[in-house]
């Protein structure tokens, strides 16, 4: 189960690092650097999903189930968040 959380906090640091490295190139068809709304939406995402993936990590050195339970659903609820605000902001 632990391997799981971990794989589960590797993808959304994987996210993190991915918008991290966008905020510098083009993102899609757009220039977050001529954009400051579009930079500002892609920094603040990218920190919750560094924030969120090391909460997860922290869980899955614990025991506590309900702790884990909590920071995946925490996760797939900032990725739903993300893509319908994504989608939005476009």
């Amino acid at each position: 189960m632990r391997i799981g959380i971990l794989a589960f906090a590797l993808v959304l640091f994987g996210i993190s690092y991915y918008l991290h490295h966008q905020l510098h190139g083009q993102f899609l068809n757009h220039q977050p650097q001529k954009e400051p709304q579009l930079k500002s939406f892609l920094t603040r995402y990218r920190n919750y999903f560094t924030i969120i993936g090391g909460l997860t990590v922290i869980s899955a050195l614990t025991n506590n189930i309900t702790f884990w339970l909590v920071c995946l659903l925490m996760g797939c609820v900032l990725a739903a968040v993300f893509a319908v605000s994504f989608a939005n902001q476009i």
